[in-house]
């Protein structure tokens, strides 16, 4: 007999109408205080991220540069590693980034939530809400009401935000050159282009990567499409305190 067929099936319960308290009242400022919490928390990971990387550059190059008899393909594949672990650490710091942007707007909607009728917050409510959030804060990216991506970048190319990212960036890079220049067997001058060229693409790619997702989260005041706002809303989890509609959920039975 099929294994499959002695497995127990999960038996889904529709939520219905009459199960749902109506009555109910949420603590608005306790949910913004933890909101809050989270959004600090997000800055403390990146900066001990940042640390994390600082101790570990601190550490091994001059480690690699104080054995002897290490040969400069040892040395090399050293340096790429780090730099690997640094482009690693930025990909972390920027879900981090990203974390932190939602929290703010959902700090910011719970706020205006807190102005609503309490038999009021439903879905699209509370939907309605967050992209206000969004959309005030969008607006200093629109040029002629209409969304800029030259513009966000321009504005934020020296926030403190992206400068934090900026440093592991450049120092993933740097050491990835510095690998890259080592292992290969090649003329000095040819080497070193090569290495310059290479270290300079993975920054110019970590910061595409970087501006690239944090864009992403103001998709909808572009395309207006409801994925595009689905996507940046479903992060802020914090805000899902109504029943969905389940009668457009595949439910397989």
């Amino acid at each position: 007999m099929n294994k499959n067929t002695k497995e127990k099936k999960f038996d889904f319960k529709e939520v219905t109408e009459n199960d749902i308290n109506h009555e109910n009242k949420f603590d608005l400022a306790s949910l913004y205080e933890q909101t809050h919490k989270e959004l600090t928390l997000q800055q403390s990971k990146r900066d001990q991220i940042i640390t994390l990387y600082l101790s570990i550059f601190s550490l091994l190059i001059p480690l690699a540069f104080s054995i002897e008899g290490f040969s400069n393909l040892n040395k090399g594949l050293i340096f790429i590693a780090v730099g690997v672990i640094g482009v690693i650490f930025s990909v972390i710091t920027v879900r981090y980034r990203i974390y932190k942007e939602v929290y703010w707007l959902c700090c910011e909607t719970i706020t205006c939530m807190m102005n609503i009728k309490n038999e009021k917050l439903n879905k699209d409510t509370v939907q309605s809400l967050y992209y206000r959030s969004l959309a005030k804060k969008g607006n200093n990216f629109c040029n002629h009401g209409k969304w800029s991506s030259y513009l966000y970048c321009k504005k934020n190319l020296f926030s403190s935000e992206t400068l934090h990212y900026l440093i592991i960036t450049l120092l993933t890079s740097v050491l990835f050159a510095l690998g890259i220049f080592l292992i290969l067997p090649l003329n000095l001058d040819i080497a070193l282009t090569i290495s310059i060229v290479s270290g300079f693409v993975l920054m110019i790619l970590l910061m595409i990567s970087y501006f690239h997702n944090c864009i992403a989260l103001y998709a909808v005041l572009k395309d207006g499409l409801d994925k595009s706002f689905n996507k940046t809303f479903s992060k802020a989890w914090f805000l899902h305190i109504y029943i969905d509609d389940y009668k457009n959920v595949n439910i397989n039975q």
